[in-house]
C-alpha cells in the first residue's frame, strides 16, 4: 500500500466514523457515540497535525 492509498483509506474511515456518529447521536445513543469518537480521537485530531505511518517490515517490498 502506497502512502496516497494509506491516506486516502484513512480520510475514507474518517468519513465513515463521522457518518456513523450522527447516526448514533440520532439515535440518542450518547454512550455509544462518546466511546467510538474516543476510539477515532487521535485519528481526528493527531498530535502534530498528521499521523505518522508506518511500515510494517514484512510488507515493504510487496
Amino acid at each position: 500500500m502506497t502512502s496516497d492509498q494509506a491516506a486516502q483509506l484513512i480520510d475514507d474511515t474518517l468519513d465513515l466514523v463521522h457518518r456513523r456518529l450522527q447516526d448514533l447521536q440520532g439515535q440518542a445513543l450518547g454512550a455509544e457515540q462518546r466511546a467510538l469518537a474516543a476510539e477515532f480521537r487521535e485519528w481526528r485530531h493527531p498530535e502534530g497535525g498528521h499521523i505518522d505511518l508506518m511500515v510494517f517490515p514484512g510488507l515493504a517490498n510487496s
